[in-house]
C-alpha cells in the first residue's frame, strides 16, 4: 500500500512540475518582465504556509540564523537569475537543458571544495553533459543569428543561467556542510532561505509594481455567475500551487525511495517538460539541440547510475 502511494505521489509530482513549467512559460510569453514577481510570489507562498502550519519554526530552529545568510543570498540570486533568463530571449527548452546540468556543476564544486574524486564513469558522464549543454547553447545562438536577432540580450540570459547553475551547486555544498554540523533540517532551511530573502525583493519593487498592473489588466476569464478573474492571476495562482505540490512530492519521495530513484523521477520530469514545451509552444529545436539534449540526459542518467 505504501509503495502504491509512493507511485501515485510520483505521478502527481511529475504532472505538477511539468504543468508548473508550462504555466510559467505561458505567463512569461504574455508578460515578459514578470519574472521578479513570479519569484516573489513563490517566496510568499512558502513563508505563509510555514507560518500557518509550522509557526514554531520561527523560534525553535536548530541552525543559527547567521548561518542561513549565505544560503539565502545564493538562493535568492539563483532563483531570480533562473526566472529572469526567460525575460532575456532564453526559451524554456534551453533553460531546462541548462538546469539538467546540475550534476556537472555539483561535481565541479565538490571537487574544488572537498577534494573529492570520482570513478571514471562519472567523469565521462560529466563530459557528456558539458558537451550537450555547449551544443544546445551554440545551436540556439545559431538560430538567433540566422533570424537576424541581436544576440547580446540572449547572451546576458545565458550568463544568468550559467551563474544560477554554479550558484546552486555552491549553495548545495554550503548546505551540506551545515547539515553535517547540525543535522538534516530540510523544512527549516526551506523556510528561512525564503523568509530572509523577502527583503531583497525591495530592489525589484518597480518591476513587481508594474507586473501587478499588467496582471490586473490582462484578459478576463469568466468563472460563471458574472464573476471574472484576470487570466494572468489565474496562471500565477496555478503556478505557485503546482510548484508547492512538486516540492512536497519530492520531499515525500526522498523519505520513501532512494536518492537514485528520486533523481530518475526529476530527470524524467525535465525531459517531459522539454517535450511539452516544444510541442505546445512551437519552440524551435534543431538536430543539434536534440543531440545536445540526448547527451545531457544520458550523461545525467549515467552519473546517477540509472544506466
Amino acid at each position: 500500500m505504501a509503495q502504491l502511494k509512493a507511485v501515485c505521489v510520483m505521478v502527481g509530482t511529475v504532472a505538477a512540475c511539468c504543468s508548473n513549467v508550462l504555466l510559467l512559460e505561458k505567463i512569461v510569453k504574455i508578460s515578459p518582465n514578470c519574472t521578479a514577481f513570479v519569484t516573489f510570489a513563490a517566496y510568499v507562498v512558502i513563508v505563509l504556509q510555514t507560518l500557518i502550519f509550522r509557526p514554531a519554526l520561527l523560534t525553535q530552529h536548530t541552525i543559527p540564523i547567521k548561518n542561513y545568510l549565505v544560503i539565502t543570498a545564493l538562493f535568492y540570486s539563483t532563483n531570480l537569475a533562473n526566472n529572469m533568463a526567460l525575460s532575456y530571449d532564453v526559451d524554456m527548452p534551453t533553460l531546462l537543458i541548462f538546469r539538467s546540468g546540475s550534476l556537472f556543476a555539483n561535481m565541479v564544486v565538490s571537487i574544488l571544495a572537498f577534494r573529492r574524486s570520482y570513478p571514471s564513469r562519472k567523469y565521462l558522464a560529466v563530459l557528456m553533459v558539458t558537451v550537450g549543454i555547449i551544443l544546445a547553447t551554440l545551436a540556439s545562438a545559431d538560430l538567433k543569428t540566422n533570424q537576424s536577432q541581436d544576440i547580446s540580450t540572449w547572451c546576458l540570459g545565458i550568463t544568468m543561467l550559467t551563474y544560477a547553475l554554479f550558484g546552486s551547486a555552491v549553495m548545495g555544498v554550503f548546505q551540506e556542510k551545515l547539515f553535517r554540523e547540525f543535522g538534516k533540517r530540510n523544512e527549516e532551511a526551506l523556510f528561512f532561505s525564503h523568509l530572509l530573502g523577502l527583503p531583497a525583493f525591495l530592489f525589484n519593487y518597480r518591476d513587481i509594481a508594474a507586473t501587478l498592473v499588467e496582471f490586473n489588466n490582462s484578459e478576463m476569464v469568466e468563472l460563471g455567475g458574472g464573476v471574472g478573474v484576470p487570466l494572468l492571476w489565474l496562471c500565477i495562482l496555478g503556478n505557485v500551487a503546482l510548484q508547492n505540490l512538486g516540492i512536497k512530492g519530492v520531499y515525500y519521495l526522498l523519505s520513501e525511495w532512494s536518492s537514485l530513484a528520486v533523481t530518475m523521477v526529476t530527470t524524467l520530469r525535465k525531459f517531459i517538460s522539454l517535450l511539452l514545451s516544444l510541442f505546445l509552444f512551437n519552440n524551435p529545436f534543431t538536430r543539434t539541440h536534440w543531440l545536445g539534449t540526448f547527451l545531457v540526459f544520458a550523461g545525467s542518467a549515467l552519473f546517477s547510475g540509472i544506466i
